[in-house]
């Protein structure tokens, strides 16, 4: 791998890695205010992702990936140091409320252009050992992140995280300004196209490209079922059988540890089969059942192994062929249209799965997120042929 590249995944790890610190502080702190407080700020922060993410796509599309990577790392770190200045004389739930919104909105304007760079590094060959190299280096940060979460909040409280956050997107800031990516446009847009019109060219291109509709169905499908069996069905089942905070935590974290055993796996070897679309949501379900089934943490734990190996066996397959059906001058629209799908599925997701689980208890829930897992399978069909169907479209 290219040095500019190692260069970028190691200030993009770091960056990740204390964003995860001040996600964990941030809903930490604002459960102090209450559990109206804590769920207020939140979803406060994933309102502006779906508003604003198709938008985040023309962007990077008609001004450059690089440079939209660098004007959303620059404002975050005005906007981490201001809230250092604001944690420092008192935190407010409006604080934390403004400081998820402008962390939704930039994350909404980011990760469209965070998706396609890189691509900008890798030939067909190489993408989805790149890929899978930088969702690995991620999913280990974030695994990390939490634990010193705590461990940075008793020493130094919101002040300390806002801080080392503020240095982490200074330090991407400098990575990006420095590496020139091989593959990147030296043209970008010339801006005459709207952006309304953009966003509506790549909705059609979506619906015109073979298998990226498909696709899309089956992000959200993998959205909707893994992320909200982490998110709400795991914590319920951690109160349901008694288990502390600390072992709960651990349940939940080890949906990413069996991610990270497989994204390491193909990054050090290289890619999974076009079967493991089909494989790797019927692992999932096996950990959901497992899951299901636990009544201590130790097999809980197990269960959130499997679940997190299967949807990385689906995801590690799945998503290089995406970028390799997107049209060359819609990178990151067809990012943002990724963003967007897994975003919007889970925010549909979660309030009717927290319904399911009180009405008819949680193993109905545990049951909903499994037939939605297995359902993930079912857009591979449109795209099994990798090669005929990348020749399709004129594959890049």
């Amino acid at each position: 791998m290219r040095l500019g590249f190692r260069a970028w995944l190691v200030g993009t790890t770091w960056s990740t890695f204390f964003d995860s610190v001040t996600f964990f502080a941030l809903g930490w702190a604002a459960a102090s205010f209450g559990a109206d407080a804590a769920g207020l700020v939140l979803t406060l922060g994933s309102i502006p992702l779906c508003l604003f993410v198709l938008v985040g796509g023309a962007v990077a599309d008609r001004f450059g990936v690089r440079r939209t990577m660098i004007a959303c790392d620059a404002a975050m770190a005005l906007v981490m140091t201001l809230f250092v200045v604001h944690a420092a004389t008192g935190v407010t739930v409006t604080g934390l409320c403004l400081l998820s919104v402008a962390s939704g909105t930039a994350a909404a304007l980011r990760r469209p252009a965070e998706g396609v760079f890189p691509r900008l590094f890798a030939a067909d060959d190489e993408l989805a050992r790149v890929m899978a190299t930088v969702s690995a280096a991620q999913q280990a940060a974030r695994l990390g992140g939490p634990p010193l979460g705590g461990l940075l909040l008793a020493m130094g409280g919101l002040v300390l995280t806002a801080g080392l956050d503020a240095v982490s997107f200074v330090l991407v800031l400098a990575v990006l300004w420095a590496v020139r990516p091989p593959r990147e446009s030296a043209a970008p847009g010339d801006g005459a196209e709207p952006m309304v019109q953009a966003v509506r060219a790549a909705l059609r291109a979506a619906r015109r490209v073979p298998g990226v509709v498909p696709m899309l169905l089956g992000v959200s499908a993998l959205a909707a079922s893994a992320l909200p069996a982490v998110m709400l069905c795991i914590p319920l089942a951690g109160r349901s059988h008694d288990w502390s905070a600390g072992e709960t935590g651990l349940v939940a974290g080890s949906w990413i540890a069996g991610s990270l055993v497989v994204t390491g796996l193909v990054s050090w070897r290289g890619p999974l089969g076009a079967r493991a679309r089909v494989v790797g949501p019927l692992v999932g379900v096996g950990g959901v059942a497992a899951l299901a089934a636990a009544t201590s943490a130790s097999r809980g734990m197990l269960g959130g192994c499997v679940l997190g190996a299967g949807t990385a066996i689906w995801t590690t397959t799945a998503l290089p062929v995406f970028v390799r059906l997107t049209p060359p001058d819609m990178l990151a629209r067809f990012q943002s249209l990724l963003h967007l799908a897994q975003t919007a599925a889970v925010m549909v997701a979660l309030p009717v799965l927290g319904l399911v689980a009180d009405s008819w208890g949680l193993t109905a829930a545990w049951v909903v997120v499994g037939v939605v897992l297995v359902g993930t399978a079912a857009p591979r069909l449109a795209v099994v042929a990798d090669d005929r169907t990348l020749t399709s479209v004129g594959g890049t």
